[in-house]
């Protein structure tokens, strides 16, 4: 399943449940952390929705209280204290819009109206509203078949992108060459860029991903610039194969 197709795919679902109360959400905070922001970013919601998950919160409650060793978070992500504190602030800054179109409402909240920062005691605690806990479990379930361990030792955020790609070609049954044919669009689509060319594709990212899965992962991959040789003049470059191996 190509990028473009899981975005389809996706809209398709979000269309069969346009009536049904809040679940048509105009800000796209959650989704950025995976196509637009940082790897800092997706580090730090992928952590705290391992820490909802662990505390088993009540998601009945309408706002929920959260206390993370900072020592751990720091030890599993691999980010610094200063890197933590600017995601965490990142996201007191940001708000989601629930829109009830039944009831024509909108309910705007706050990702973490709470943070307190304990130095001394390397503690923080937050608070987070069911709804927003609903949806930051949600972005780490699209990431439930990569070895966690792999995802936090990540620097490039273009492959913290592709890994989950590569995992879903491998382990599709049907799929017996384990690889896909990707357009410009796709690729564009799957990395939040804008480039004209399959060629600069290939040297500002998979060439570096490659390198970096190559050193960290069991898994890689390979990939081949595809070209249409019909007619005449220079060949026009049409798509990417990407094939996954096991290292």
């Amino acid at each position: 399943m190509t990028p473009r197709e899981f975005k389809k795919m996706k809209l398709k679902k979000l269309q069969e449940q346009k009536f049904k109360p809040h679940q048509k959400i105009s800000n796209t905070f959650i989704q950025s952390a995976i196509h637009k922001n940082s790897t800092g970013a997706l580090k730090t919601i992928f952590y705290l929705a391992s820490v909802l998950e662990k505390d088993n919160i009540n998601l009945e409650n309408d706002l929920n209280t959260l206390k993370i060793d900072l020592r751990l978070m720091l030890k599993y992500t691999g980010l610094t204290a200063k890197e933590i504190r600017t995601n965490f602030k990142t996201m007191q800054e940001t708000s989601i819009s629930f829109i009830n179109e039944v009831e024509k409402e909108e309910l705007m909240i706050n990702l973490l109206p709470y943070i307190d920062f304990k130095w001394g005691k390397n503690l923080v605690e937050l608070k987070i509203f069911s709804k927003i806990a609903i949806l930051i479990i949600d972005v780490k379930k699209s990431y439930t078949f990569v070895d966690t361990s792999i995802l936090m030792k990540l620097k490039n955020k273009h492959s913290l992108r592709l890994l989950p790609i590569l995992n879903l070609i491998s382990t599709d049954d049907e799929n017996r060459s384990k690889s896909e044919n990707y357009e410009l669009d796709d690729l564009n689509d799957l990395f939040g860029t804008s480039y004209k060319k399959l060629q600069d594709i290939d040297r500002f990212i998979l060439a570096a991903v490659k390198e970096e899965l190559d050193q960290t992962s069991k898994l890689s991959f390979k990939y081949e610039i595809n070209f249409d040789n019909f007619g005449k003049g220079r060949p026009k470059s049409t798509n990417i194969t990407i094939e996954v191996f096991q290292k």
